[in-house]
């Protein structure tokens, strides 16, 4: 009987990985990714999760790449943001809300990009939603859209 016990404990020790296994990877964030970390990642994670998020909205984005976000960057390997090859933005609130109220498709995709893209990518990304109040920093439009 002792020596069922034994083994039984032997193999669970094993089994756990006993007091000499490595304690698993704390993940790690966006932020601390190394480039190829990030590249890696957005190949994976976010590519395949944005794709969805757009073709859902209007599936012309079924040829959904690197370059729908970064543009340039996607050919040239730096993929940075914010990138200049996409819409710009309106550079005040009040040009933005008068543009808003003047061209229903720029209301349409911002209502899109506010319900869907800007939560999802924050999320993904590990970064707090920007908040004038409590965020002023936070991912936010800015983070992909130069302004006019």
């Amino acid at each position: 009987m002792t020596k069922r016990i034994s083994m039984v404990l032997c193999l669970f020790v094993v089994a756990c990985g006993g007091a000499d296994s490595e304690p698993a990877a704390e993940p790690i964030t966006y932020e601390n990714m190394s480039f190829e970390q990030r590249e890696a990642f957005m190949a994976e994670v976010v590519m395949p999760q944005m794709k969805e998020v757009f073709v859902a909205f209007d599936p012309k984005y079924e040829a959904f790449s690197c370059a729908t976000c970064h543009g340039k960057g996607a050919t040239d390997g730096t993929y940075a943001l914010p990138n200049a090859d996409i819409l710009p933005l309106p550079a005040t609130e009040e040009a933005f809300f008068a543009k808003l109220e003047q061209d229903p498709e720029f209301a349409r995709w911002s209502q899109f990009m506010l319900d869907k893209v800007y939560p999802q990518m924050a999320e993904m990304l590990q970064v707090p939603m920007f908040d004038p109040m409590k965020q002023p920093d936070g991912f936010s439009c800015s983070n992909c859209h130069t302004h006019e």
